[in-house]
């Protein structure tokens, strides 16, 4: 089960304990709060975590993530609290203002350790290319290789740009 938060879990489980464990489905948990002019706001879309988030930040404007693709980029600091994220249909909004992604971000500042960039495409792949270009970071699957006369070259999909090897130290 996916929950937007962990308060919304706790109700599930408090709800389980009084009703005597017959409370079935995370869609029977009242949805959280909801910012000023999101869309959303339905029980049972807010449970099972099917919101559409796009990020108002150069080389992310194209690409729509779940829950789970915005937690990796949030852990992977390449989504900061400041940055504007569109929740479905709704205005841009700082991303600390969420009320789905506040718990992620507290969870971040509380890292010791930075785990490595993942691919903006497929945000449960490692990067290991980022793209001239645009500075967006490729999986192998984004950064295929093209061979150029004698040499073979990494290119990025989206853009068509060249893509170098990310440095990790």
């Amino acid at each position: 089960m996916d929950f937007p938060s962990r308060e919304e879990a706790r109700m599930l489980i408090q709800l389980s304990a009084e009703s005597g464990g017959s409370v079935e489905t995370p869609a029977t948990v009242p949805a959280g709060p909801v910012g000023a002019g999101m869309a959303g706001g339905d029980p049972e879309t807010t449970a099972t975590g099917g919101l559409r988030f796009q990020v108002e930040k150069p080389g992310l404007q194209s690409d729509v993530f779940d829950r789970r693709g915005i937690r990796n980029l949030i852990r992977t600091r390449q989504i900061l609290e400041t940055d504007p994220i569109r929740v479905d249909n709704s205005e841009a909004m700082p991303a600390g203002d969420l009320p789905y992604l506040r718990s992620l971000f507290k969870l971040a500042k509380a890292q010791k350790v930075w785990p490595p960039a993942c691919c903006w495409t497929h945000t449960d792949k490692v990067a290991f290319f980022r793209c001239h270009d645009s500075g967006r970071p490729l999986c192998e699957e984004c950064a295929p290789q093209k061979k150029f006369g004698g040499s073979n070259l990494r290119v990025c999909q989206h853009c068509g740009g060249t893509a170098e090897d990310l440095l990790t130290a």
